[in-house]
């Protein structure tokens, strides 16, 4: 002590006196800070000690908020950061900790702490000595002892990793064991004793091997209401609990290996990266099967096998899209029955599927275009899916005809054990919602009357009890009838429909991923060749055998052409409408492509590029007072209905142009046309269209034929809620009718 004093006062000046002692105070991890009181205690006589040294109390400043924070980075430790802060503003005259690791276990950080005390002229100090980061041989010691603080616990981390390492590879490191599993009384790993834990568990593994989906089963235990056992916290004596099902859910316990009896540690394996702001981030991330360190199998009792387990996860891998080429896939909605089992009978490379068409008549072809995606060229083959498919029904529906029998006993054995399950899993509910009832029952009738403190929150918790039995009674009762085997009578029946599988197959409520299900239980691929005026197919069995059919090739191209008439009409609206506006007018027309669907506008942009058609590059110039103007506009220019506007195109009352029926109307509004239409006051003498008709001697259309092409001056008027015509006689340049007759 008596060499520290003297150090302080060689050390010590007044230009670090003027400035502020910091007293840096931390504990590793909360456990210490709750049981280590001693070191702190010491930590925080050290202002004692810069009091001695001379520094004022108010300029003291003690910084303890990384209490319970590793020193092996800086981020996460705020206090450090304004320490640091502090240093590099000449704010500090002196840093005092207990010792070095306190201050930091890592090296780029320590140094950055040395470099910023170096030029700013501060002190660092520990239980031992002074150190001055000025003088070379002071930070040359600071720098080792900085080292041996990193080393340290690196050195006392690999070895607590390689204990466990070891303890692992004896397969006795334990960690909670998820729902369906407990430890027992020396450690180890049984089976749970909650059977409807067990049965849930088992449940998962039947529905999957049934459904082949993660998702699928996840659906299913949607509908039918069920809760999942969960065990989520990190707790040895924590009990399950149930909770509503998730996707992720299903697929944690699909692809944990301790439900096949095997012991599994080194599952995956931590990274560290830098994220988009450059600040340094820790993840976990998976490892493959064949690189799991520690593996032992038969370590404790298991729900399924290993090859069970094994066989789940390559199914889990081919159901993710596009993952591998090699897979089929998992059976979607889409109309392509044979999506993914189609193979090219060429190449060997499974093929790929495509959909095109509008949404009312949806189109697919089975492509092979791997190939052509690695090497370039072109496809190896494209083939239509329609009929590829309805030929390969027609196969599987002829070879299940002779098995319908069997297929439909299956069946209602199938659905009698899952109406079994859900009974089971029901009465385990029941039970176990009575048994919390029950139990809260007893607590609340041994509780004193006069503690209604107590007893208030006892009796709550009894009424939610009995309201929670209430709900799981009535959603068992839901699945009271749930299907029962069926009797010898209703047998025939299904029997007779089993002979009727088209009936089946085509019926509404089989949809498209149940038959490719169904496919697929029998068809291990399809493979396909394109030869000069057939598809050639052939069909490979599960077992190994193969049946083989003949699909004629459908028209040739240039038989599913778009009609000539229509080629000439899109090239004759192409000088004034857009692809767009082309389909539309087509489509009015009532007329169809080649291979008989609506046009769309990539459809007008391909066959005009197909004809050598050139796209709309004239520009309409509209005056804004008489246009020309479309039917829309027109109406809205003379203040009318749209009805009304084409009651006066249809009576020659307005003149208007069309390109085409179905194209947009060309309407010039003249002033003339204007005050004719607007409804104002006529001058005397001017009739209505009979009195016109009548005194011309000729009939009422004739007369809006000679208005319209200008042979007769008329103009619009209001008479009260209704607008009529009022011509002018005398301007009549035709001769009258009635005067022939009188003369």
């Amino acid at each position: 002590m008596t060499q520290m004093m003297d150090e302080r006062n060689a050390r010590i000046q007044r230009q670090h006196l003027e400035r502020s002692a910091y007293v840096y105070v931390r504990e590793s991890s909360q456990r210490q800070v709750i049981e280590h009181l001693e070191s702190q205690r010491r930590q925080y006589d050290l202002m004692g000690w810069a009091s001695t040294a001379g520094w004022p109390a108010e300029r003291i400043v003690v910084i303890d908020e990384d209490q319970g924070k590793s020193a092996s980075s800086a981020k996460t430790r705020p206090g450090f950061a304004r320490l640091i802060a502090a240093v590099a503003q000449s704010q500090v005259g002196i840093v005092i900790a207990l010792e070095v690791t306190r201050l930091s276990r890592n090296s780029p950080d320590w140094h950055h702490l040395l470099y910023l005390c170096r030029f700013t002229g501060t002190l660092i100090a520990d239980e031992h000595t002074i150190y001055d980061p000025d003088h070379a041989t002071d930070r040359l010691v600071l720098g080792i002892r900085g080292q041996m603080s990193e080393m340290e616990i690196d050195t006392s981390i690999e070895r607590m990793v390689s204990a466990r390492w070891n303890k692992a590879a004896r397969g006795e490191l334990y960690t909670i064991p998820p729902a369906g599993y407990d430890i027992d009384e020396l450690g180890g790993w049984v089976k749970s004793s909650d059977e409807a834990v067990m049965h849930a568990i088992k449940t998962v593994f039947e529905k999957f091997d049934e459904l082949g989906s993660a998702r699928q089963v996840f659906h299913w235990w949607s509908r039918q209401g069920l809760k999942y056992p969960v065990r989520h916290l990190r707790s040895r004596i924590h009990p399950v609990e149930w909770l509503t099902p998730k996707y992720a859910m299903f697929l944690r316990t699909l692809r944990n290996p301790i439900y096949a009896g095997t012991y599994v540690f080194g599952r995956t394996r931590t990274i560290r990266c830098l994220d988009d702001s450059g600040v340094e981030r820790t993840r976990h991330v998976g490892v493959e099967r064949d690189q799991w360190r520690v593996v032992i199998h038969d370590h404790h009792d298991a729900y399924i096998s290993y090859p069970h387990f094994v066989n789940n996860q390559e199914q889990l891998q081919s159901n993710q899209n596009m993952s591998d080429r090699d897979q089929p896939g998992p059976a979607r909605e889409g109309l392509a029955l044979l999506q993914g089992l189609v193979v090219c009978g060429h190449c060997g490379r499974r093929m790929g599927l495509s959909y095109g068409g509008s949404t009312r008549s949806r189109v697919y072809q089975y492509r092979c275009s791997l190939a052509r995606a690695q090497q370039g060229g072109s496809d190896c083959q494209v083939v239509g899916g329609k009929h590829i498919d309805q030929t390969v029904v027609e196969v599987f529906l002829e070879a299940m005809a002779s098995c319908a029998t069997d297929a439909a006993r299956l069946a209602n054995e199938e659905a009698y054990r899952e109406g079994e399950a859900l009974r089971t899993y029901w009465a385990q509910q029941i039970e176990r919602t009575a048994y919390q009832a029950q139990r809260i029952e007893r607590q609340y009738m041994a509780t004193e009357p006069e503690n209604r403190v107590v007893a208030r929150e006892l009796e709550r918790r009894w009424e939610l009890a009995l309201n929670d039995l209430e709900r799981v009674r009535n959603q068992a009762a839901q699945v009271a009838n749930a299907p029962e085997l069926l009797s010898t009578s209703d047998m025939e029946k299904v029997y007779l429909l089993g002979m009727d599988l088209d009936s089946v197959w085509n019926a509404e409520s089989t949809t498209n991923r149940d038959r490719k299900r169904l496919l697929r239980c029998l068809i291990e691929e399809v493979q396909l060749s394109t030869k000069e005026d057939h598809y050639s197919v052939r069909v490979v069995w599960k077992g190994g055998a193969m049946t083989e059919r003949k699909r004629v090739r459908g028209p040739a191209g240039w038989a599913r052409r778009t009609s000539q008439d229509t080629v000439e009409l899109v090239g004759q609206l192409a000088a004034e409408f857009d692809d767009a506006q082309i389909a539309r007018i087509l489509n009015k027309q009532g007329r169809r492509s080649g291979r008989g669907i609506p046009f769309t506008k990539a459809a007008i942009t391909s066959l005009r590029g197909k004809n050598h058609i050139p796209k709309c590059t004239m520009i309409i110039v509209t005056d804004p007072h008489q246009g020309p103007f479309n039917a829309e506009q027109a109406a809205h220019e003379l203040g009318v209905a749209m009805g009304t506007l084409h009651r006066w195109l249809r009576d020659g009352i307005l003149a208007g142009e069309q390109l085409t029926p179905g194209a947009p109307w060309r309407i010039v509004l003249s002033d003339e046309v204007r005050d004719r239409l607007a409804g104002t006051q006529a001058p005397d003498g001017w009739v209505g269209v009979s009195e016109a008709a009548r005194r011309l001697g000729v009939s009422k259309p004739l007369v809006a034929y000679w208005v319209k092409s200008g042979k007769l001056t008329a103009r619009q008027v209001s008479v009260g809620k209704r607008k009529c015509w009022r011509i002018d006689i005398e301007s009549a340049t035709c001769g009258l009718q009635n005067d022939i007759f009188d003369q």
